[in-house]
């Protein structure tokens, strides 16, 4: 196998002897714009100015740097080949040119993860072809910011790393009962009341006593968003944004209680699970969610807008005449299938303005649309029911794919949150066994790809989001991107490397051996009963 432990594993690596110097100063030739990010990535990276960048270059003198288009190529797919006469690159678009860009990011080797780039001491780098090209097209991650906000640096951080892993889509889940990180100027409690909460669980019991006696909440400005939208885009990554509705939904209503079932008057949620406190289906409720939606929409570019849809708890629906007469009404013959009604109305919303929605699998019934695309978070039986009922379909299951679970049962393991994935397991994963195939094909619809989740109930610092984030993402990048995988192999090009390119980003990642003692959080381990 290859020794320049590349992660992830790229198609075909073919060493050639030797080395080649970076000049001090190199020109650019490219049959696209570069933008600005990569320009000024490529000079720190490459300890290098560029001298002219020529856009659309169809002939004449060729750059150090050269890169063509080959149409022929995958979305994602690149070549890439360094020689003594400079670094060549192919591509069928930008999308091509930024994994190039990240493979010889990691070429350069961990300097090119540095927060502060080294300069004036020359880069070389070894003479390779490289041929390489995605396994699924979406490989996404999804943060939910909720239950933890995570600062604006801190974001633009972890979207830099999920680019460097070549992932392509970030889900942020912007909503929950426990907290509202999107500032909606027609409706300012929602920053001023549902942004904030008054103690945080530190671990789960069934009585709730664990707590950590500390306030919680933080909120987005537009601006800082939409600095989010664009820092992702220059790095070929697409922000989703998630409205979790109609369930998770108690921190909206604590600031407007006129959106919950006969207007309960409830705060922002301290506690974890699923509370039963959901939206009242009504025409106030959509209206209000249609306006928040115009706002997601003028801010995020992504052609598909998450309205949630998980774990509706029907009680309250149940026990409301309202909202027995409102699925009457529709003819509906159960206030259950209000759940899809209402998710439809929004779906029809986003739909106008030429965008997709999105829905997590619960949402799958005969009144919700078909055009919604899926994620199906469950084991892979769920991802076969979506798949068979016509829905295009997002793998996340969390059998295998979900972050905020412990590498293992070891009491010192730091996160209160209880299920178990190792990093062998997620990387072994198998997402299309012949029934999922099958049932695509039964259906109609496509497997759009796959996404790791990271929910953070239980990661309150950055610390333990780098600790339970890495190298589990890494494992999931070559999950996502390399046909070819072998678990031994990736585990070797982690010690051998890739760790150290973690490092030097700053990331407080997991040593596969298991935690650095002051990883170890004896008070949760306790609390928890480890």
């Amino acid at each position: 196998m290859s020794k320049l432990n590349l992660i992830p594993l790229p198609t075909s690596v073919v060493e050639h002897h030797g080395f080649t110097a970076v000049p001090e100063a190199f020109s650019v030739s490219s049959f696209t714009p570069l933008g600005t990010w990569l320009n000024r990535a490529l000079e720190d990276w490459l300890d290098a100015r560029i001298q002219a960048v020529p856009a659309n270059q169809s002939g004449g003198e060729e750059g150090w740097l050269r890169i063509t288009e080959d149409a022929a190529l995958q979305e994602g797919a690149y070549t890439l080949a360094v020689n003594p006469t400079g670094i060549a690159i192919e591509a069928a678009s930008s999308a091509g040119i930024i994994n190039a860009a990240q493979t010889l990011r990691q070429l350069v080797g961990t300097r090119g993860f540095s927060t502060a780039p080294r300069r004036g001491t020359g880069v070389e780098l070894p003479n390779v072809t490289i041929t390489d090209e995605p396994n699924f097209s979406f490989r996404g991650v999804h943060l939910d910011v909720s239950r933890h906000f995570m600062p604006l640096d801190e974001l633009l951080r972890f979207i830099d790393l999920a680019a460097a892993h070549k992932l392509n889509a970030l889900h942020l889940h912007l909503t929950d009962d426990q907290g509202w990180r999107m500032d909606i100027p027609a409706f300012p409690r929602l920053r001023d009341v549902s942004s904030w909460r008054s103690d945080t669980m530190a671990v789960y019991t069934e009585d709730g006593r664990f707590m950590t006696g500390r306030p919680h909440g933080g909120c987005y400005s537009i601006q800082e968003l939409r600095d989010a939208v664009a820092y992702a885009r220059e790095r070929g990554v697409t922000i989703i944004p998630e409205i979790d509705l109609p369930g998770h939904s108690v921190a909206a209503i604590a600031a407007y209680p006129q959106l919950g079932v006969d207007a309960p008057d409830v705060q922002v949620w301290t506690g974890w699970g699923v509370n039963d406190c959901i939206l009242d289906p009504s025409d106030y409720t959509l209206d209000f969610f249609r306006t928040v939606l115009d706002t997601v929409m003028d801010v995020f570019d992504a052609p598909i807008i998450h309205i949630g849809g998980d774990e509706v708890p029907y009680e309250r629906w149940h026990a409301s005449d309202t909202v027995r007469q409102r699925a009457a009404e529709l003819g509906l013959e159960s206030v259950e299938l209000l759940h899809g009604w209402f998710l439809g109305q929004l779906a029809a919303h986003v739909e106008a303005r030429g965008r997709r929605a999105g829905v997590w699998h619960e949402a799958v019934s005969p009144t919700m649309p078909q055009t919604a695309v899926v994620n199906a978070w469950g084991g892979l039986d769920t991802v076969v029911h979506s798949l068979s009922a016509g829905y295009d379909t997002t793998i996340s299951c969390c059998s295998h794919l979900y972050l905020d679970y412990r590498e293992n049962d070891d009491p010192r393991e730091p996160s209160g949150c209880s299920p178990l994935l190792s990093t062998e397991k997620l990387y072994n994963f198998e997402p299309l066994e012949p029934r999922v195939l099958a049932a695509a094909q039964a259906g109609g619809a496509a497997i759009t790809g796959i996404q790791a989740q990271i929910w953070t109930e239980y990661l309150d610092t950055r610390e333990i989001r780098d600790y339970n984030t890495y190298p589990r993402l890494s494992a999931f990048a070559e999950l996502a991107w390399s046909r070819d995988r072998d678990y031994a192999d990736f585990a070797e090009r982690l010690e051998d490397g890739h760790l150290d390119r973690l490092a030097a980003a700053g990331v407080d990642f997991r040593p596969l051996a298991g935690p650095h003692a002051w990883q170890e959080r004896p008070d949760i381990a306790a609390k928890a009963g480890r």
